[in-house]
């Protein structure tokens, strides 16, 4: 055996070693391609959900879902539990095949939505999900009697 002899804290050479402690994750793949590897290994883990734009004004919160060459008619909202869920069934003709992919998303709803007013409008591939505010509650004096 033949032994080399080395400066420990040698400025040109980093080691094997010392490069896993300041990169240990470099060797492996990034989290977006793991998921995007997911979506296709189990189809409805990942990949198949719909984008969302939520934003808000004075009066309501609203949700913008991304729905292209979706029908009116293959459009599913459901409000469980303040759980908002859209599913969108999306159908392709190919020649004399037709396929069909399903595509959800569940939005957490705040606290403080009139879910009896809550409206939904598809425009041009753009389904957008209105969450009326409720009228706060209003402080009011007591007298003692």
């Amino acid at each position: 055996m033949k032994l080399i002899r080395t400066h420990p804290f040698s400025i040109n050479r980093v080691s094997d070693f010392e490069g896993w402690f300041r990169h240990p994750l470099a060797g492996l793949p990034s989290l977006s391609s793991f998921i995007n590897n997911l979506g296709e290994a189990f189809p409805g883990v990942a990949g198949d959900k719909l984008a969302v734009d939520v934003h808000e004004d004075k009066d309501n919160y609203f949700a913008s879902f991304e729905v292209p060459g979706v029908k009116k008619e293959d459009v599913k909202l459901e409000l469980n539990n303040g759980l908002l869920t859209v599913s969108a069934e999306k159908r392709t003709k190919d020649g004399e095949k037709e396929t069909s992919s399903s595509l959800t998303r569940s939005v957490s709803v705040p606290d403080g939505v009139n879910a009896e007013a809550i409206a939904a409008k598809l425009t041009d591939g753009i389904l957008t999900v209105t969450l009326p505010k409720q009228e706060r509650n209003k402080p009011r004096s007591i007298t003692l009697s």
